[in-house]
């Protein structure tokens, strides 16, 4: 049930996010130069992300156990 709870909370701030976003990039009153840096803004924040989600299940699957006694 945690986890329906989790997805559901998860998809909601997506959609909310997506929909901010697309009224963002489409808002014709906010400067182009100030959505372009936010836009950067955001991609590098994703890729930093991506990084660190990367580099943590690389370093569990690195993990020996063999000395560990239960």
């Amino acid at each position: 049930m945690q986890n329906v709870a989790f997805a559901l909370i998860g998809g909601g701030g997506l959609i909310g996010i997506g929909y901010f976003l697309f009224w963002f990039f489409s808002a014709s009153d906010i400067d182009l130069g100030f959505r372009i840096a936010v836009g950067a803004i955001v991609v590098g924040v994703l890729v930093l992300f991506g990084v660190v989600v990367r580099q943590r299940i690389r370093a569990t699957e690195d993990e020996d156990f063999k000395e560990v006694k239960y």
